[in-house]
């Protein structure tokens, strides 16, 4: 499966890397998407940046490093733009909400739902060094979306925490159906369909808590 990347990869994401070592990066989220954590190579990734295997080690040392520095791009991808959207205060709390999640449906139909294979492929190799700061963007993107809902509704019950759970739901979905179904792909118009019905739907009080 041919993976091409498409979403914006501004060269400022991450300062600590050099240009070199974010296009090394850019095209191993492509392998890594296509092929799988333990069967991408080194060479699959110097053949599509357009050099020998050899030079890949002058900028990352193994293969590890290089693995974990992706992870660590994917988590950059999804919190910098989410934790802006958030903090755009020109607009009301659920409109930011809505951006952010549109964003993070982006970030997994836009890698072919790469960030779920890492966290199945994660787990089934016990990889805690993997899963360690997989779980790290997921708390810190789980805080994000905690402060927005307690903005839209500030009730004490349930809990904020336990409501952005459930907004992992749809992203979650769309990008297992990337990687499971991909002949049932959505069109981009009922993706956003989708999107604002799943955020009606949890953030609309019930008939019940409106009810006098």
């Amino acid at each position: 499966m041919l993976v091409k990347i498409n979403l914006p990869l501004p060269e400022t994401l991450d300062p600590s890397l050099t240009p070199r070592q974010a296009e090394i990066l850019d095209r191993a989220i492509e392998v890594v998407a296509a092929e799988g954590l333990g069967s991408f190579t080194l060479k699959q990734v110097a053949e599509r940046v357009g050099f020998t295997e050899a030079a890949i080690y002058r900028h990352f040392p193994d293969k590890r490093a290089l693995v974990l520095a992706l992870v660590d791009r994917l988590g950059r991808l999804l919190l910098e733009p989410a934790a802006a959207h958030a903090a755009d205060a020109s607009r009301p709390p659920r409109e930011r909400l809505e951006a952010v999640v549109r964003h993070h449906v982006s970030l997994l139909t836009g890698t072919g739902g790469l960030p779920i294979l890492l966290f199945a492929e994660g787990l089934v190799a016990g990889d805690e060094a993997i899963m360690a700061r997989l779980r790290e963007t997921l708390r810190s993107y789980l805080t994000l979306l905690a402060g927005l809902l307690a903005e839209i509704d500030p009730g004490p019950a349930p809990p904020a925490i336990q409501r952005a759970i459930l907004l992992l739901g749809l992203p979650a979905a769309l990008g297992l159906q990337q990687r499971a179904l991909p002949e049932l792909t959505l069109r981009r118009e009922e993706i956003e369909t989708l999107i604002a019905q799943f955020l009606r739907a949890l953030t609309t009080p019930s008939l019940t808590e409106t009810a006098p």
